[in-house]
Formats: C-alpha cells, structure tokens, sequence
C-alpha cells in the first residue's frame, strides 16, 4: 500500500505538470495575449518548482520526507483549484506559481524515498517502476487536457487535476509515517553538511548538469507545438495533445521494457542510445509532418528521454545515501531550472530563425548523450553496472 501512495503521489504531479502545454493557445486567446506570454505558464511552473529544491531537499533529510509530502500534495491541490477559477491570466499565472513550489516536494522526494527502501542492484528497475504513474499521468495530462478543452473549456481539465492532488494527499497523510519529529530547527549549516556531501561525489556535477541540458532542449519545445499545429494546418488543440502524448507513451514503452534493457545494455550505454533516440524523435515536430507522425517521432524522443534520464536518476541515488533527499533535489532543481529556460530560449529563437531552430535542440539531446556517457563511464558505480 505504500508503495501505491507513491504511484498516487507520481501521477498527480506530473497530470499538473505538462497539462498546460496543449492548452496554451486557447488561454492564449481567452485573455487576449500573445502565444510568448501565455507561454510564461509552462516557465511559471518550473521556476519556482526549481528554485524551491535546495530549500526542499534539506528539510526533507531533516525533519522526514513524508512530511514534506504531504503539505506539498495540499498545497497543490488548493493552488490547482485556485487555477479553475483564476479570474485575469495575472492571477492564474501566480496560482502556477504558487503550484510549482507545491510540486517541488512530490516527485523528488518520492523518489528519494523509494532510494531509501531498495538496494542499488534493483533501485533503477524500482525508479523506473515509479515513474511508469508519472508517465501515465503526462499522457493523460496531455491527451485528455486537448481533448476535454474542445469540449468543455480550457478550465476543464484542471478539476480532475486537483481531485488527484487530493486523492494524494488523503493517501499519504493516512498511510506514511515518520518517525518522531526531531528536536530543534533546521539550520543553514544543516543544508550545508547535505550539499557537501552530494557535491563531495565528483559524478554530482554530471548528473545535474545532463539533466539540465535535456530540459531545454526537449521541454523548450514542447510549449509550442500548438501553435506549430495551427499555423501549419496540421490540428488544434486536441492533434497537440494527442502528440505530446507520445512523449509519455515512449517513457511508458521504456518503463515496461526496463527489465530486458538491463540485461542487454550497460548504464553508460543506456545513456548515449538514449540521447541520440531522443534528438532524432524531434524531426518530426522539426519538418512539420501530420500530427500521426509527430506523434510517433514524440514516442521515440520519449523513449529514449527515458532511457537517459532514468540512468541519471540512478547514479543521483548512489550520491550521497544521508543525503539522499538533497540529491533528489538538486537534480530536480536542475532539470526544472531547463524546463523554465527551455520555452524562453526556444521562443527567441523561433521568432529569429522559425523551425529550424529545432535542430539545435536536436543536437543538444545526442551530444549529451554522448558525452555524459564517457565521463560517468570514467567512475565506478554502486550497482556494478556501467
């Protein structure tokens, strides 16, 4: 049972996570604002969901992750209703803000949590197992968020969204527990002495700095696959969500064949495969081709996303195991960090260059991923696995 909390816990994050993204044209047209500021949404989020990671992930190691859980899982499901009836864009854009810092202490202290309970031979197949409910829950955000906006509104969409955060919440205030709360107060030298030992590994500036890079170059583009759509005649809002879909399709894909990847390819390997399966997926979103194969190129870029980022999730747990929170954090500072940057540095250069900027970011995923592959291979792992 506590695991399926967890699974509840992956799921709402990510059905709030990459909801916004097929919707970003008609908000863009309720309020009257341009594509490029109703995109700030997607930036919204991730920000603040960044920058509240090394605030989280010492708390977390201090006074129990559960407890940041928790009052994460709350406070997003208020800031999700808040959302439904944001009156002015202003509004539902300090809601978003308010939702990413709430989100910042789900998945990574997930995450971290389940670092705590499994080994590191298994620990990657149980990560992977993990992040099979948010995969499922960025399919359904970005399949059912199009089609249900059609239909009902925009605003839809995002009620199902905050009845997961609470489904969550009730979830995890039931059936987690900590041990008693510590004594005292968390001090500065307290996050200090974590950090330290993260950043004490030399594989720490790897992980973080990867999954950095593939941030923006995957999730920069992504906010803008709507408007692609629309002024190429290829869909609306639905044919949008429908390929983005097939990011989380590829990671399910990846996830479902994780026990068999194992055994055939070593995890520095996982990495270069991964970043090159990546890159290449995007040319169909780079040569506008009808939505069915965008959507089949999303799923290779998906599955190969995966392929990389679940092997720098394992080496992330093998840091530091005191510190372990801390770790999950900083990686997830980095990778939203991307994720904000991302939609930013894509939309200047869509405005400057159209959509060829595209393969920059194509470039960007297979060059990660051949390089990180060499540099994690000059250290040894936990698991015994290279």
């Amino acid at each position: 049972m506590v695991f399926f909390v967890f699974i509840l816990c992956g799921f709402a994050s990510a059905l709030s996570n990459r909801s916004m993204d097929p919707l970003l044209t008609m908000i863009a047209r309720d309020f009257s604002i341009p594509i490029t500021t109703a995109a700030l949404l997607s930036s919204a989020y991730a920000f603040p969901y960044a920058l509240s990671q090394p605030v989280l992930g010492p708390v977390g190691d201090f006074y129990g992750k559960s407890r940041v859980l928790k009052a994460c899982l709350w406070l997003l499901g208020f800031c999700t209703v808040g959302c439904i009836f944001a009156p002015t864009f202003e509004a539902l854009l300090g809601f978003r803000l308010l939702g990413g810092v709430a989100a910042g202490g789900i998945m990574p202290v997930a995450m971290a949590s389940i670092g705590d309970k499994y080994p590191p031979a298994v620990r990657q197949l149980a990560i992977g197992r993990f992040l099979t409910a948010g995969l499922t829950g960025m399919i359904l955000g970005a399949s059912l968020a199009g089609i249900m906006a059609m239909s009902f509104g925009w605003r839809s969409f995002l009620y199902l969204t905050a009845a997961m955060a609470f489904t969550a919440a009730i979830g995890a205030t039931l059936l987690l527990h900590e041990p008693a709360r510590p004594t005292g107060h968390i001090r500065l030298s307290d996050a200090a002495t974590s950090y330290g030992k993260v950043f004490a590994n030399p594989k720490a500036w790897f992980c973080f700095g990867t999954v950095f890079l593939e941030a923006i170059a995957l999730y920069g583009c992504t906010p803008f696959i709507g408007e692609l759509m629309e002024s190429n005649g290829l869909g609306t809002a639905r044919e949008a969500g429908f390929a983005l879909a097939g990011v989380g399709i590829g990671g399910l894909l990846y996830s479902v064949t994780l026990p068999i990847t194992l055994r055939l390819f070593r995890r520095t390997q996982m990495m270069a495969i991964g970043g090159s399966l990546a890159g290449a997926g995007l040319l169909g979103m780079a040569l506008a081709l009808p939505w069915p194969l965008m959507c089949l190129g999303f799923t290779v870029t998906g599955f190969g996303f995966m392929m990389l980022h679940n092997s720098v999730q394992a080496e992330v747990a093998e840091l530091a195991p005191t510190a372990r929170a801390s770790a999950f954090s900083m990686h997830s500072c980095s990778f939203f960090l991307g994720q904000a940057i991302g939609p930013i540095i894509f939309g200047f250069g869509l405005h400057h260059a159209g959509r060829g900027w595209l393969v920059l970011n194509m470039a960007l995923l297979v060059a990660t991923g051949l390089v990180v592959s060499r540099l994690f291979a000059r250290y040894p792992s936990a698991s015994g696995r290279l």
